[in-house]
């Protein structure tokens, strides 16, 4: 996060949607994106993983790697995937709308939209 502080994969429910986020372990909340606007919820899920490797992947323009984790959906039952890209020099994690062809991320109150950005995907061992 912007004050050097790990940040964690997370998700939480906003308006009938399980949208992937951010978790800063200081703030106890996670942060998600909706509307332009970044969400923080005290009341969420943390992704954890004993037997699997997770790697990030790059993709563009809503397209998904391999193994792309799933990390929430849309009220529709459309799917989101988990993802990340660099702000303002902050690895940032987000939600990956494939219809949209982006990545949201939450940052500082607002919400931003990315073409390029890195998803999670599940890696054999």
């Amino acid at each position: 996060d912007v004050g050097g502080e790990a940040i964690y994969v997370g998700r939480a429910n906003h308006m009938g949607d399980l949208l992937p986020g951010k978790v800063v372990p200081s703030h106890g909340v996670c942060y998600v994106s909706y509307g332009e606007v970044e969400h923080g919820y005290r009341y969420y899920e943390v992704l954890v993983t004993d037997d699997y490797s997770l790697v990030w992947r790059p993709a563009s323009d809503g397209a998904l790697p391999r193994g792309a984790i799933l990390g929430g959906s849309c009220a529709s039952g459309e799917p989101l995937y988990v993802g990340r890209t660099d702000h303002k020099g902050v690895l940032t994690v987000g939600k990956v709308h494939p219809s949209h062809r982006c990545l949201y991320i939450p940052f500082e109150g607002s919400e931003y939209r990315y073409t390029e950005y890195e998803v999670l995907v599940c890696a054999r061992n």
